[in-house]
């Protein structure tokens, strides 16, 4: 599965040869006599390496490792904290519903790369996610995952008697159309002259296109160009910049200065939520490379999906697939509370070869299996009728607490959103300093979904609408009409409406609670009537008491105080993709607990995101472990990724001159160990 028509992976190389680079200058240089080469394994390590891996999270990315690691033969269990799998991919349905009265309360479309004319997915950012899609296992019988995608509609559905979606602001209604958005009343904001007739959509592609048209010739040509403009902006939110740095392009015919603090604010009311230009511009200029055409490249040429029955439909045809081989993998309720390096204690036949055990291995006389659940120790690898020898390597383990027990594993590869990672007790996993301070820094943004269940589907019935989404300034923010179940004999009744994030789903949430269910249920229902009561003005007037007789049920989901998840999906600020998210690119507990999740990606509140970190999580476990043989199937099977497989910047050789075979990967944990050894990265 080659993926090198990823804009985004390649970004990340950029990430860690910038990384690199900076940590180089701070290192002493190597003696001309010495070789210059990386050994990130040792003999600990390398000891019975496929010993059985704990993963952390029964979420996509914790179920994707699962499915590499089972295909590679290596052994592990999955601890869950809750009563379901599927982490963010949540799909509720309301009790006694038809068959499409569901809907997605975290991800819930994918924009799948196009197919070319043999039927193969083409290259793009999403590329992993669409092999996943039809990986083999998971498309077996009659019940094919690849067979559950449906379109999605993330504008709405064309065609004779049917409605856009609209724009709602200062209550102004205009239909979602490819023509630029209107003022909206800007002029009564503040606004001058000039910037109305620019226009708000002009103005904001201003602000980021230039960098990505910069990326994509980067892309391209094989150069930086573009990305060293980018880094020497990474440390501006989108305000900051737009206040500060940014100026208008002379087609624009706009003074040539900053933006006004009014045209920021009127910029920001038309985007997607209040406050979502305080998250940093890098994150703002990589959002639209997932999804939007950009010049005459294929990136952004995708296909808009979703699955029929819901997201959930993903990770439960992955834990079948899992729990086919060997039941009772995903052991669910199991709160971790603390994980922190241990011994690891290995029973070995009597005729194991002495040479091949590591020197630091200490033989114990009088073994006992009391105490710690050593996972996989008490497996004898051999005859088990003769008498065993017993070994502990001291530091070679990680001992992972949950509830009243402990589980030591050979390694542990933790998918679990950093938010939650922080509230465990983690001093004893030998984290440095960099990556407590990436756990207590980088930022997930909040998201609040609200679903209503009526007794029609009012919005396709009254008005026509199906699929897409409307936009407001009202508090429910943004409306999204369901894509699935536009049959009159298979009709979906339940409508998201409202889907707001930031400081928007802060004040929301604040009323995601029992005790203001009928708060709640009010506002919604009158935001609702408000928004759609000009969609046909002369007829089908939707109000306040037509709703209230409509309305059947509510669900709302909150994120950040969802304790399994703590946030949404990762939201960087200024400058966290540089030292921050380097540092977790790295494995703690010497090496053997591994992080994974879509905030340790470049491709942030994407499922894809997941997938590519648990892939390099896995990475790293055969790499430190020189799993050699395993290594080839890995690739073979799941592919690779530029970020980490692309050549090192610095070249190895051996004590002969002779060149050694390196890549992204050990060189960033070669220079790591460097860094430890000198002091310059500190714990």
């Amino acid at each position: 599965m080659p993926f090198e028509g990823d804009p985004l992976a390649l970004y990340g190389k950029n990430i860690i040869e910038d990384y690199h680079a900076s940590l180089t200058t701070k290192l002493p240089q190597p003696d001309a006599d010495k070789t210059n080469s990386f050994d990130i394994s040792d003999e600990k390590l390398r000891f019975f390496p496929d010993r059985k891996v704990g993963i952390l999270g029964a979420g996509v990315g914790g179920l994707y490792t699962a499915l590499i690691l089972d295909s590679l033969g290596v052994e592990y269990e999955i601890l869950e904290a809750s009563d379901r799998i599927g982490g963010r991919l949540s799909t509720y349905k309301f009790p006694g519903g038809k068959m499409y009265d569901y809907y997605d309360a975290g991800a819930m479309r994918y924009p799948l790369p196009k197919k070319d004319a043999q039927g193969r997915y083409k290259n793009g950012i999403m590329k992993r996610l669409a092999e996943l899609i039809i990986y083999p296992p998971l498309n077996q019988g009659l019940d094919r995952l690849k067979d559950r995608l449906m379109p999605y509609y993330y504008k709405a559905r064309e065609g004779p008697n049917l409605k856009p979606g609209f724009y709602y602001f200062n209550g102004v209604y205009e239909p979602v159309s490819e023509t630029p958005k209107g003022p909206f009343r800007g002029q009564e904001m503040g606004v001058d002259a000039d910037y109305i007739k620019a226009g708000v959509d002009a103005i904001s592609d201003d602000v980021t296109k230039p960098f990505v048209r910069m990326l994509i010739e980067d892309f391209k040509h094989d150069e930086k160009k573009g990305w060293k403009v980018m880094m020497e902006n990474d440390s501006y939110s989108v305000r900051a910049y737009m206040a500060f740095k940014y100026l208008p392009s002379a087609n624009l015919e706009l003074p040539p200065q900053h933006l006004p603090n009014d045209v920021i604010n009127w910029c920001g009311l038309l985007s997607s939520s209040s406050g979502g230009y305080n998250r940093a511009l890098t994150e703002s200029v990589f959002s639209p490379l997932a999804f939007a055409k950009v010049g005459g490249t294929d990136f952004g040429d995708v296909d808009w999906k979703c699955f029929d029955g819901g997201s959930e439909v993903l990770p439960k045809m992955m834990a079948k697939v899992i729990n086919e081989t060997k039941k009772d993998r995903i052991h669910f309720g199991k709160r971790v509370t603390a994980i922190r390096l241990s011994d690891l204690i290995i029973i070995l036949p009597p005729e194991f070869p002495k040479h091949k055990i590591p020197s630091a291995a200490e033989e114990l006389e009088n073994y006992s299996d009391a105490g710690d659940l050593v996972a996989g120790a008490s497996e004898t690898i051999g005859d088990p009728g003769r008498r065993e020898r017993v070994i502990i390597l001291r530091g070679a383990g990680v001992r992972v607490s949950v509830n009243s027990e402990s589980r030591v594993y050979s390694h542990v590869i933790s998918t679990l959103p950093l938010p939650v990672l922080r509230t465990i007790d983690m001093g004893g996993a030998e984290m440095n300093t960099m990556q407590k301070n990436a756990l207590r820094q980088l930022q997930y943004g909040p998201s609040v979904k609200i679903a209503i269940l009526f007794k029609e589907p009012w919005w396709t019935t009254k008005l026509g609408i199906v699929g897409g989404q409307s936009f407001t300034d009202l508090p429910i923010r943004t409306i999204v009409y369901p894509s699935y179940g536009a049959d009159p004999n298979a009709e979906s009744r339940v409508l998201i409406a409202s889907y707001c994030w930031t400081s928007d789903a802060d004040r929301l949430g604040s009323l995601a609670n029992p005790q203001q269910s009928d708060r709640l249920k009010e506002l919604v229902l009158r935001n609702l009537a408000e928004a759609h009561a000009r969609v046909r003005p002369n007829g089908n007037l939707i109000t306040y008491d037509f709703l209230q007789d409509q309305f059947l049920d509510m669900h709302v989901k909150d994120w950040s105080h969802d304790p399994h998840a703590m946030g949404a999906f990762a939201f960087f600020g200024p400058g966290d993709f540089q030292n921050l998210y380097t540092s977790l690119t790295y494995p703690a507990a010497n090496k053997r607990l591994h992080f994974a999740g879509e905030a340790l990606s470049t491709r942030h509140g994407w499922v894809v995101g997941a997938l590519d970190s648990a892939w390099r999580a896995v990475y790293e476990y055969l790499s430190v472990t020189d799993q050699k043989d395993k290594m080839k199937r890995f690739t073979d099977m799941w592919g690779k990724n530029v970020e980490w497989t692309s050549p090192s910047v610095q070249p190895q050789y051996d004590e002969s001159g002779k060149p050694l075979p390196s890549n992204l990967l050990y060189e960033h944990f070669g220079l790591i160990d460097k860094a430890i050894g000198a002091g310059e990265i500190k714990y």
